[in-house]
């Protein structure tokens, strides 16, 4: 692969076609702040070590923040607790790593970004231009101070960038689709079919079934102790929690190598916001209004939950030892001089497995309970639509059921009505409106229109009982039309696959370590 990668050393390429590179460029260098108790370019713990190479704190920070703040952008009203039930956090420490691996195997296939190229790249990134489409130097100057603390660090990241992208680009010119490829999947993609089906969901059948009693309890942990065990081991972060704080604080910023003087200058400065505090102004204005930390200040300094190992040493001391409504006096970080108050504190909480038992057992009981009834309902509601009823029929909506004047279906409170997947292909195991369901999918390619699905269908909401409502067969006249998007489509599959097989072998040979207090604790904001 040497000469292909050495081949394209000509340019830059300037913009990513895999989706998990394009979600590297957004956590790396999208703008946005979720700094824990720093500065985000001051961090010095590490995230996790590569190879022995660092990757530092802040880059997991400004990872995660950027990969949220992307999200929000397209969904306003995404939260906090929403990135972490996707696992956020996991994503941008495994997108990192994978960078960490892409940098290091190109430094040893010998690639190099020159200078002139990197400043070729920073000049015509978008992001850089002012409003009149041309390279904004001061607004580049304050972006990247604010973010990374100093042009040249930006610069080694986004060096590093370039170069993992130039390493892939060689890559995927390796890739080819023949043309029977194409028109395998050309065939495919233009095979559809529409579903009418109906969920039941297992949380609106938890609501109707029978809660447990006390003896079903005690004989549940009796029957099923293995169960319960492995239920604890999978919560373990709901039942072994670190002590944590939500902080605020306000930060009076010393520049690296700063002389003796400008510390104290600093330092005093901070001290005078102190005084203010102490006679009664409120902490979160005072930050507001002071506090040098771009990411905190519009938030009053609050910097969510912190957890030790996420914040730098002295920051976190100083927070863990706060009570409830504390201030901190003046703390020095890389950062400069801070401020905490914690505004909360929890404790830390380990819950043995012998109380777990009890806290578990009534929960997998209710689930139990809950998956019986939704399956025998999905059963009954599949047989009716096996005998000639229609699921529309069976289960209308509430509309519908109104103006038939009958009462509409339910499951605990949810009204139960057929819905329409509209018209998809299987391009793979998601079915729209339904979610990740291969065999579903897989069963719907093949189930003439009219005909119900042959059973009921697992998924992780609920089971889903579905009818063919059409199928639309691919015409042979419009393949030359339509040939060229598929093929591109085609190319851009196989190359995410070789991509992802690839960084799978590099990461298999690699040494990794994840620092669990930053993946575990950074991104978390309860409350």
């Amino acid at each position: 692969m040497l000469d292909k990668l050495r081949a394209n050393k000509g340019g830059i390429i300037t913009y990513v076609f895999l989706f998990a590179i394009i979600i590297v460029f957004v956590v790396s260098f999208g703008p946005g702040s979720f700094d824990k108790g720093c500065n985000s370019s001051q961090g010095t713990g590490w995230a996790a070590r590569v190879n022995g190479e660092e990757i530092p704190v802040s880059a997991f920070q400004r990872a995660y923040a950027n990969l949220f703040n992307s999200y929000q952008r397209q969904i306003p009203s995404f939260t906090r607790e929403l990135a972490e039930q996707m696992g956020f956090s996991a994503m941008a420490m495994n997108q990192l790593v994978e960078q960490n691996l892409l940098v290091q195997e190109a430094r040893r296939e010998g690639l190099v970004i020159s200078d002139a190229e990197l400043a070729e790249a920073i000049v015509e990134e978008p992001g850089f231009k002012g409003a009149d489409g041309r390279f904004d130097k001061e607004g580049y100057l304050r972006w990247v101070e604010a973010t990374y603390g100093s042009a040249s660090q930006f610069e080694r990241t986004f060096r590093d960038q370039l170069l993992a992208q130039r390493l892939l680009a060689g890559l995927r010119e390796t890739v080819k689709v023949s043309e029977a490829e194409v028109r395998a999947a050309w065939a495919t993609e233009h095979d559809k079919v529409t579903l009418s089906f109906v969920r039941f969901p297992l949380a609106a059948a938890e609501a109707e079934v029978k809660k447990p009693t006390a003896a079903d309890v005690a004989a549940f942990v009796a029957k099923d102790g293995a169960r319960l065990e492995q239920a604890w081991k999978d919560g373990a972060a709901r039942f072994d929690q670190p002590r944590k704080v939500r902080a605020r604080h306000i930060l009076v910023k010393v520049a690296p190598g700063a002389t003796p003087a400008a510390d104290e200058a600093a330092k005093k400065k901070l001290e005078a916001l102190a005084a203010r505090i102490a006679k009664g102004e409120d902490f979160g204005k005072v930050a507001a209004e002071a506090s040098e930390d771009e990411g905190t200040r519009s938030r009053g300094g609050d910097l969510g939950f912190v957890s030790e190992g996420v914040v730098e040493k002295p920051f976190a001391d100083a927070a863990f030892a706060l009570q409830q409504g504390q201030v901190s006096g003046p703390v020095r970080t890389s950062a400069g001089w801070h401020l905490i108050r914690a505004d909360q504190v929890v404790p830390a909480k380990k819950v043995p497995l012998e109380e777990a038992r009890a806290i578990l057992a009534p929960e997998l009981i209710l689930k139990d309970r809950a998956a019986a009834l939704a399956d025998a309902r999905a059963a009954a509601a599949l047989a009716a639509v096996k005998a000639g009823k229609k699921l529309s029929d069976l289960f209308p909506t509430a509309e519908a059921a109104k103006a038939a004047r009958r009462e509409p279906v339910k499951l605990g409170a949810l009204v139960l009505a057929a819905e329409s997947t509209g018209p998809f292909s299987e391009q793979g195991p998601f079915v729209p409106k339904i979610g990740a369901a291969p065999d579903l999918a897989a069963a719907a390619m093949v189930t003439p229109a009219g005909q119900p699905l042959p059973k009921v269908y697992q998924t992780p909401q609920g089971p889903v009982v579905a009818v063919v409502e059409a199928r639309e067969r691919p015409d042979p006249a419009r393949y030359a039309s339509q040939r060229a998007q598929v093929e591109q489509q085609l190319l851009g599959r196989k190359e995410s696959q070789v991509q992802q097989a690839w960084l799978k072998q590099l990461r298999a040979a690699a040494d990794v370590k994840i620092n669990p207090a930053v993946q575990g604790g950074a991104p978390v904001d309860e409350g």
